[in-house]
């Protein structure tokens, strides 16, 4: 309403009271149209027809609201979806589209519910490419078996592979990749002409190590994280 001085002065014609009135036009706010404007319809402007224009909104209730200003710029009321993944919105808004961020796609999905209200979730897999430990690698007794594992932030280990002989291993964990301490000795199962190991740990710890027994082998090891 920037056209609109101090002194500017509307009539309009009201429907519901039968005559016209007045509009007070103070510092390009109209006081008086606020509340007497209920109802409105699509308008064509034709060339430079149309000076000034009034937008409304409709509220959920029915009523129209005139939308503001601050300045040049439209004052609206958003939902943000920081870098972080948190949501934060106007109290203004009467309803909230809710998203949560994807940590495997690292993108932002909406929140579904079902018919009855009631919140749908869908599980992606969390689960991390496989990592190889060691191929075919010729182990002494009593060594480690490849490097350290740190499983960063995921919360479980899945440790998987072959050996020609049918010797156990020793897994190791750590809060700190310093101080290691034995997690279980896990024993092959035969397969054909090889043996296999399969480990799960869930919810443990961040850093794993792997140690051959008291017998040389040869391993074929790899791990996933989930």
């Amino acid at each position: 309403m920037s056209n609109l001085h101090s002194t500017a002065q509307l009539v309009a014609h009201s429907t519901t009271k039968g005559y016209q009135e007045e509009l007070q036009s103070t510092n390009g706010s109209l006081q008086t149209i606020d509340s007497n404007v209920s109802v409105g319809q699509d308008v064509k402007a034709v060339g430079t027809g149309l000076q000034q224009v009034l937008i409304y909104g409709r509220k959920d209730d029915g009523t129209l609201q005139p939308l503001e200003c601050l300045g040049d710029r439209l004052l609206v009321d958003v939902v943000e979806l920081s870098a972080s993944g948190r949501i934060t919105t106007s109290t203004a808004l009467s309803s909230v589209q809710v998203c949560g961020y994807d940590t495997v796609t690292n993108q932002f999905k909406t929140v579904k519910v079902n018919t009855d209200g009631k919140l749908e979730t869908s599980h992606d897999s969390n689960r991390s490419t496989a990592t190889n430990i060691v191929t075919s690698a010729l182990i002494t007794a009593s060594s480690q078996i490849g490097a350290d594992i740190d499983i960063s932030t995921k919360k479980s280990i899945v440790i998987v592979g072959s050996a020609t002989g049918n010797h156990p291993i020793k897994v190791l964990h750590s809060t700190d990749n310093t101080n290691f301490y034995l997690y279980s000795e896990v024993s092959p199962v035969s397969h054909g002409a090889v043996y296999h190991y399969n480990l799960k740990i869930d919810n443990g710890l961040q850093y794993y190590r792997i140690m051959n027994t008291n017998q040389s082998n040869t391993f074929t090891l790899d791990f996933v994280s989930l």
